[in-house]
């Protein structure tokens, strides 16, 4: 009796289904937790091996234990999702946080982590809590000629073998003023790596070029400082800046800085960079 291409023989096993957990796991511990939690759906069998700790393990960074303290979970899978969701603060102002398709290290430094010019100065920035932001406090830029932050990470706190770019993570407070026609540069890349570092110019407020900017799910806008690629066994010191290209007279005020954040990048976006300044 003919079959037809693609169908399953009426009264045939399930192939996949019928194969032992542990060799389902095996399988399923080469693809990504989204793959795994689609693959869950399709039998108990597989329900079972997609959600164990062999599959979620291999997701995990290398050093996951030191990520996650005392937290306390049933299942690496369960841990998987918390340090997805619930980002592991450090007393330096540095959140670390997996990146939920890809397990990918991710980290955001708070505004308090970045040196700004003048950011101590009450008269021309204030520390406010707003209930949006991830941390205690942001940046608010009361009044100021001069725009300047900058802050450096090790890659090593970030998974080798990865394209990632730097956001700056921004509010504007409808007071904001002298942004929408003054650029700014910015910049991300590896400290010594002059040639390899990507600089350009950004509006972030202006309505007429919004290259770059975007709107967030926590309601905040964010706009990409650069790229750059993390090697296996490599660990030299990335350097992230914002700031003025020219010093003017006209003061500007309204900026509301909630941090940088470093992510891993899609490997199908292309690098906003067009040149050196």
């Amino acid at each position: 009796m003919a079959v037809t291409e693609g169908a399953k023989p009426r009264g045939g096993p399930d192939f996949f289904s019928a194969l032992p957990e542990g060799c389902i796991a095996s399988v399923v511990s080469f693809t990504s937790p989204p793959d795994a939690c689609r693959l869950a759906t399709l039998s108990g069998n597989f329900k079972w091996a997609c959600d164990s700790d062999v599959v979620w393990a291999s997701f995990l960074p290398p050093d996951w234990r030191q990520m996650v303290s005392s937290r306390r979970v049933s299942s690496l899978k369960e841990l998987y999702f918390s340090l997805c969701n619930d980002p592991v603060l450090s007393a330096d102002g540095k959140m670390s946080f997996l990146d939920r398709y890809s397990g990918k290290k991710c980290i955001m430094l708070s505004a308090r982590a970045l040196s700004i010019a003048l950011g101590d100065t009450s008269t021309y920035w204030s520390w406010n809590p707003i209930p949006s932001s991830r941390f205690a406090e942001v940046a608010e830029l009361i009044r100021a000629w001069w725009l300047e932050m900058r802050d450096t990470i090790s890659s090593c706190m970030l998974s080798p073998g990865t394209l990632y770019a730097a956001y700056l993570v921004f509010k504007s407070k409808p007071t904001s003023y002298k942004f929408d026609f003054r650029p700014v540069k910015v910049a991300a890349g590896f400290v010594g790596d002059e040639a390899g570092k990507c600089e350009r110019l950004v509006y972030l407020f202006s309505e007429n070029n919004t290259r770059g900017r975007q709107s967030r799910r926590d309601g905040w806008l964010e706009i990409e400082l650069g790229e750059f690629l993390t090697k296996d066994g490599e660990d030299r010191e990335i350097e992230m800046s914002v700031s003025e290209t020219t010093l003017d007279h006209h003061k500007k005020g309204g900026l509301v800085v909630g941090g940088i954040e470093i992510r891993p990048k899609d490997g199908k976006e292309q690098c906003l960079c067009t040149g050196r300044v």
